[in-house]
């Protein structure tokens, strides 16, 4: 936050990161990380979250570690129930990636970032970053456009081709 030299731009930053954490931290899904806190100490923003331990999908995308179709399937139809959930409450994550998807040493899905990242990213925005991460993100997110759950149900749909994309494809047989 000491980056930002514009009062007015400052206030507004800080407004939008903590209304932010406050309505990702009302989320109670087992299968989104846990937002504990959100404060700020000596212009330092800070989110105090459940610590989680395991393996991000990032991991598991490539070969020699992906994963097979059968963990694949309801890894995805898990994160899609807490994007769901999440949009009910009027949550858009905004960074569906496999690095924001965690499965747990206890083999629970957790979404990690919700929502977070762009609000960190926000103070940047005068310099023509753009928020997100582009490889994932919706053509209305790209475009600057607002953006509702279906964005994030896009950015789903590109992991799932991303866990899917460097296996050999199988052919069927016409006869079938």
């Amino acid at each position: 936050l000491d980056e930002i030299d514009d009062a007015g731009k400052l206030q507004e930053v800080k407004s939008r990161f903590f209304r932010e954490a406050e309505s990702t931290g009302r989320l109670a899904h087992p299968n989104i990380v846990t937002i504990y806190d959100a404060g700020e100490e000596r212009d330092l923003g800070y989110i105090a979250m459940e610590l989680l331990e395991g393996t991000t999908l990032k991991h598991w995308s490539r070969k020699p570690n992906l994963l097979p179709l059968d963990k694949v399937v309801p890894i995805l139809a898990t994160v899609a129930e807490a994007l769901d959930y999440a949009h009910q409450h009027g949550v858009v994550h905004r960074d569906i990636k496999p690095a924001n998807i965690m499965m747990t040493k206890g083999q629970t899905v957790k979404v990690m970032d919700f929502g977070i990242a762009k609000m960190a990213s926000s103070s940047k925005t005068q310099t023509n970053i753009v928020l997100g991460t582009p490889t994932y993100m919706s053509p209305e997110q790209i475009a600057g456009k607002k953006v509702d759950g279906r964005s994030d149900i896009s950015s789903l749909g590109v992991v799932l081709f991303e866990l899917l994309r460097d296996r050999k494809s199988t052919r069927l047989n016409s006869s079938h």
